[in-house]
Order: structure tokens, then C-alpha cells, then sequence
């Protein structure tokens, strides 16, 4: 019974890796694709990440509790 139990166990633990390999083989596409986009519009990309993430003021005034 034990013998049966470790096989099943096994086997689940290689489709659940096999799994895995997809679902990272398919972010790997992803981001290859998006890395492939930025080297061709890198100034593009570059321009509307400033408009849209502006950068954060130098220092902030600190308040001082009395």
C-alpha cells in the first residue's frame, strides 16, 4: 500500500512540476516579447513612463511634534 502511495505521490509531484515548466515557458515568451518591444521603442516607452510616473519631489518637510 505504502509502495502505491509513493508512486502516486510521484507522479502528482511530475505533472504538478511539468505544469509549472509551462506556466513559466509562457512568462518566459512574455517577457522576451516585452523586452523585444522596449529595444525597438525604448524612447517611446521611456517618454510615457516619465508623463505617467512623474518623479518624486526632492525633500519633504518634516514635522516636528512638540
Amino acid at each position: 500500500m505504502a509502495n502505491t502511495n509513493v508512486k502516486k505521490s510521484i507522479q502528482n509531484k511530475i505533472e504538478s512540476l511539468g505544469k509549472d515548466i509551462e506556466n513559466l515557458q509562457a512568462e518566459l515568451v512574455k517577457w522576451e516579447k516585452i523586452a523585444a518591444d522596449y529595444e525597438t521603442n525604448s524612447e517611446s516607452i521611456d517618454l510615457i513612463l516619465s508623463i505617467q510616473l512623474p518623479e518624486k519631489p526632492e525633500g519633504k518637510a518634516k514635522k516636528i511634534k512638540l
